[in-house]
């Protein structure tokens, strides 16, 4: 009994830790330049853009967060609601399913597919917020492009002077190119903490989940590059270690709740 009361305790350290920490440490710096980015804000109310590649652009993403109320896993220890006041999440957000090239993802894409629909996909949809995670293809040849830095923080400016709140996701680690992702991961945490925008860190919290290899297999699908798939709606301890799909859509999940409450509801 004793033994397994100390099991149960090391796995709700490990989830709490990803409930209050999926915004990385610099979450205190983001919320006053936000306010002001959403202060003008006259888009659609609660769209989510989701900007990116295939990990993006599979409807393991995102999209099962507009399945049920994901809000049953959070954990009371951020002094923020589990959910809005009047309403569920499902009916508060929007775009689970926008899927494509006119939403801003797509498989194989890079930062430079990006550019060049971001535009249209600003004025068209609208969104509030934009869950951006680009990179896993543009360090395919084993380095991370020149071009990549400038490209992603121009995605983020576009964002913003949108009045859309950014919220980029370092990329997964990927079989035979964990040199290059760091690298690319370190550039992703530095564009976000220079323009004061949320960040995801998805990367450490596979590392955390599956220490050194072992979210190869596991987190990560056979091919090393995809996040697993399964029961990508649940978001137990047990569950997030073995579906990639499942603990992205969760540490995002947190990020937009975290958003929603300490920017987005302020000025409804």
């Amino acid at each position: 009994m004793r033994r397994r009361i100390c099991q149960l305790a090391i796995a709700l350290l490990a989830f709490t830790f990803l409930s209050v920490q999926a915004l990385g440490a610099e979450k205190a710096g983001w919320v006053e330049p936000m306010k002001t980015v959403h202060a003008k804000f006259n888009g659609e109310a609660g769209y989510v853009a989701q900007l990116g590649d295939s990990i993006t652009y599979s409807m393991a993403f995102w999209t099962p967060i507009g399945w049920d109320e994901p809000d049953q896993y959070v954990i009371d220890d951020d002094g923020l609601p589990k959910r809005p006041t009047q309403s569920r999440w499902r009916d508060t957000l929007k775009g689970f399913r926008d899927k494509g090239p006119k939403y801003g993802n797509y498989s194989g894409w890079r930062v430079g597919n990006v550019l060049k629909v971001i535009d249209d996909v600003l004025e068209q949809k609208r969104p509030e917020m934009a869950i951006i995670m680009l990179g896993t293809n543009d360090i395919s040849g084993g380095k991370v492009p020149e071009r990549y830095r400038p490209g992603l923080e121009q995605i983020v400016e576009k964002c913003l002077a949108a009045h859309c709140i950014p919220i980029l996701n370092t990329i997964p680690p990927r079989r035979g190119r964990q040199e290059a992702v760091q690298a690319a991961n370190e550039i992703i945490r530095a564009v976000a903490k220079q323009h004061k925008v949320p960040l995801v860190d998805y990367y450490t919290a596979c590392l955390r989940l599956q220490p050194g290899n072992a979210w190869d297999g596991t987190i990560i699908s056979a091919d090393g590059v995809h996040p697993s798939g399964g029961k990508t709606n649940v978001y137990t301890d047990e569950n997030l270690k073995t579906c990639g799909y499942a603990l992205r859509n969760w540490v995002n999940f947190l990020a937009v709740r975290e958003v929603y409450f300490r920017v987005v509801a302020l000025s409804d």
